[in-house]
């Protein structure tokens, strides 16, 4: 008999998850994939969008697109996870029953947790606030911008970092630069604890080259009218104030009982199963840690452990031994304005400890990352 695959969330881990399983199982098998937006966009774009090479309506790809290649999309939201029953209550189709789940839904933002931001700056992660932010940017004639980490962990751990450069580049084409700082605060003593010191240390003298300033070990307590306050006693004027928001796992996790109060899902790091029967979970809701360090919040680990869970359940399926595992290995591109972008790649199984490195910004390295966006576009919803 046909088996019931479940997919909770239409990300990087979902889709990619969605479509391994299509490729590999006949029309017998269902793939059923959920999530309450009924478009696609990767996180990476939003930077393009404040650079003004994108606008966020040309840049959404409609999930609807799913059912032509023979999975199942329902728009619709996730309110309850029973994995000890095998079944997911969504808001519109009620109780759904699976053979395998995977969960791939993401953190949350929670902007609302810094008193002040909300109302006073811009979150960076939140793609209708970012061409007003590009606006508010090019309409500023002098004064600071303030870069500004409000937690951790959070997605794409470079993206604070992309954002200023682009933003020194954007201010440089206006002919303000000159007149504006752009400082970055982050609540970390290194630029990207996750890539370590080497790494963080290079990050730190791209943005110092462009006249970034870097401020370790500032986590934002409170937003007032130009002014921010951090937990070290500081208080910074600011006249434009981009947030990474503090990030968290989604509700419906918690509240299923998934997750403790605080904590990211845990998984087997090589197999993504959970503690439940036929249930796994990818992507930005889990942690995964080798030794003190937790792998990155990314678009391409999220992929690639949606590949070793679907293959996982494949090979269940046709009766075989499981021969896929996550080798905790991936890259990302570092946008550094002016069409440039350095190139990140980590392996973080490797025995001898994580290794890390970064590659120096190249307009060959730009064009790959847009290709990386046409490339999973294409394959996963066209």
């Amino acid at each position: 008999m046909g088996k019931r695959i479940l997919i909770l969330g239409a990300g990087f881990g979902g889709l990619a998850a969605a479509n391994e399983l299509r490729k590999a199982l006949n029309q017998d098998h269902r793939i059923i994939v959920i999530d309450r937006k009924t478009s696609f966009m990767m996180g990476l774009v939003k930077l393009w969008i404040l650079e003004g090479s994108r606008r966020l309506e040309e840049s959404q790809t409609p999930l609807a697109g799913l059912n032509a290649k023979g999975i199942e999309y329902l728009n619709d939201e996730v309110t309850k996870i029973d994995a000890a029953s095998g079944r997911v209550q969504a808001k519109s189709h009620g109780w759904i029953q699976y053979d395998y789940l995977i969960i791939a839904l993401g953190a949350e933002t929670a902007p609302e947790k810094i008193s002040g931001f909300v109302s006073r700056g811009y979150s960076l992660y939140d793609a209708p606030q970012v061409e007003p932010l590009r606006d508010r940017l090019l309409s500023l004639r002098r004064g600071r911008v303030a870069v500004a980490i409000m937690g951790m962990p959070y997605k794409c751990p470079p993206a604070p970092y992309e954002a200023s450069l682009i933003i020194d580049s954007m201010l440089t084409r206006n002919g303000t630069r000159s007149s504006i700082d752009i400082d970055l605060y982050t609540p970390a003593p290194i630029a990207l604890p996750v890539a370590g010191p080497q790494v963080s240390a290079s990050v730190i003298e791209i943005i110092s080259q462009r006249g970034v300033r870097f401020h370790h070990s500032h986590k934002l307590q409170s937003v007032l009218n130009n002014k921010m306050e951090f937990e070290n006693g500081a208080r910074q004027d600011y006249d434009v104030l981009v947030g990474i928001p503090p990030h968290r796992v989604p509700e419906v996790v918690k509240s299923s009982g998934l997750a403790e109060e605080g904590d990211w899902m845990s998984v087997n790091r090589h197999t993504m199963k959970t503690s439940f029967k036929n249930a796994y979970a990818i992507g930005d809701a889990i942690e995964i840690k080798v030794g003190a360090i937790a792998l990155p919040k990314a678009g391409i680990f999220a992929e690639e452990q949606a590949k070793v869970a679907a293959r996982q359940i494949i090979d269940e399926i046709n009766d075989r031994p499981a021969a896929t595992a996550f080798a905790g290995q991936g890259y990302c591109f570092m946008e550094a304005g002016n069409k440039r972008a350095g190139y990140l790649e980590a392996d973080f199984y490797n025995p001898a400890g994580p290794l890390i490195k970064l590659e120096a910004p190249s307009e060959q390295n730009f064009e790959k990352k847009q290709e990386f966006e046409r490339t999973r576009i294409k394959e996963w919803l066209l």
